[in-house]
């Protein structure tokens, strides 16, 4: 059996696919360990794995430009701070931090834009797998990469393969310089579109996300890999309070809005955005569970900072969400139409595929005003053609395991890694 690191950055939304995966290799026999960070820290020791804690802290780093990344109206719009301030900031401590955690393991497992995995590896000599929840990090002339309508056939392809040229051009400006300057200072060479392809584990690159929100496309390497949902979100002593039961087992149709799980350490960063879908929400006859932020509570509107959406989203009509990948994930596996309303890099992604899906609807944050609002949210509690497509694919979305198929992957890398040593 191997001894497998686990490493992810961000917030607790990001932490939940590897708390899957590293659940099934421990099924299997293997030893997972982490290297997370302090806020994701005890979410991974109550599930009785190891830790080592990884420097840096999201909130620290991307508190002072929200605005900015709230401001921005496409993925391009949000990618400049999020990079430069936080996923390129102190990557030579964090290479420091997993290359201790990893001196006695056989494979790490990180997720895109952890830009100091790749480094580690590379140092250690171990090989990696990446995950990745959104298909941003895949460039196909097969999909557009900002919530774009574009044209069918091979005209869509050419402009798609425009914008992929953009946000490419954007990141390596972003990013490269830096990522370069840590790998030299570990003694390697440099790399090339390292938020892109230049940055995939050629071992495997696994988009854990169900293939009917995004099917593999003709053009990704074989090495790109779609394994379905890797499903985690309960943490360990979790329950539910008493409170939240009686409001969800009430009378009238519940919509969940929540906007991230960044949300309730962001002060009134997200407010107006929570309170424009909450009005849209009564205003449709329904009532609203707020999830992430507080406001005014009365019989039709219940707050709490934090639920797991696998035990809520299943007793909703609907959910409002940022398009968060898993966020999405948990609506489409309790079978709900959900309303997309992006702020972030990958969400703009995610919104687009939910559209595509035809289980919900997308709108953009800075569009987000009042009387839009009650178009969309009278549309996804109205319009049963989401409805039936939403059950349809939870179907689906319930026949997948991704964490089997990743598991298996991750096992016959470990085989093949063992017979080269022996060669």
């Amino acid at each position: 059996m191997a001894r497998i690191l686990l490493t992810t950055i961000g917030v607790r939304g990001d932490l939940n696919p590897f708390m899957a995966v590293a659940n099934g290799l421990r099924a299997r026999g293997h030893e997972a360990v982490f290297a997370v960070e302090s806020a994701m820290e005890s979410a991974v020791l109550d599930e009785g794995f190891a830790n080592r804690r990884l420097s840096g802290d999201v909130m620290r780093d991307l508190s002072p430009h929200l605005g900015s990344i709230l401001g921005g109206s496409t993925a391009l719009g949000a990618a400049r701070p999020i990079v430069r301030e936080w996923l390129t900031n102190g990557l030579e401590a964090k290479v420091n931090d997993l290359v201790a955690a990893g001196t006695d393991v056989d494979l790490m497992i990180a997720r895109a834009a952890h830009l100091a995995a790749p480094i580690a590896a590379e140092r250690l000599g171990i090989p990696w797998v990446q995950l990745t929840m959104t298909a941003l990090t895949l460039p196909s002339a097969y999909a557009n990469p900002f919530l774009m309508r574009t044209p069918s056939g091979s005209v869509a392809r050419v402009m798609n393969r425009g914008c992929w040229n953009v946000l490419e051009f954007t990141t390596r400006r972003l990013a490269d310089a830096r990522v370069n300057q840590a790998r030299s200072a570990f003694g390697l060479g440099p790399a090339h579109d390292v938020m892109g392809r230049g940055g995939h584990s050629t071992a495997l690159t696994a988009l854990v996300i169900s293939p009917s929100i995004s099917p593999p496309r003709p053009d990704w390497l074989p090495h790109v890999q779609v394994t379905g949902y890797c499903f985690w979100d309960v943490p360990a002593g979790w329950s539910e309070p008493s409170d939240l039961s009686t409001f969800l087992e009430g009378g009238d149709p519940v919509v969940a809005v929540s906007f991230g799980s960044i949300a309730p350490f962001v002060g009134d960063a997200l407010a107006t955005l929570y309170d424009v879908a909450v009005d849209a929400v009564l205003a449709a006859g329904a009532r609203a569970l707020v999830i992430g932020n507080r406001r005014q509570v009365n019989e039709r509107v219940h707050c709490i900072p934090f639920a797991p959406l696998s035990s809520v989203y299943r007793r909703c009509a609907a959910a409002i969400h940022h398009g968060g990948p898993y966020t999405l994930a948990e609506a489409l596996r309790a079978g709900i139409p959900s309303l997309a309303v992006p702020w972030g890099i990958d969400q703009f992604v995610s919104a687009g595929e939910l559209v595509r899906s035809g289980a919900g609807r997308a709108r953009r944050a800075r569009r987000f005003n009042p009387a839009a609002a009650r178009r969309e949210v009278t549309a996804i509690l109205d319009e049963s053609a989401y409805r039936r497509r939403a059950e349809a694919l939870a179907v689906s979305v319930h026949r997948e395991n991704g964490v089997e198929t990743l598991c298996e992957k991750v096992e016959a890398i470990l085989a093949r890694s063992r017979q080269a040593s022996k060669a």
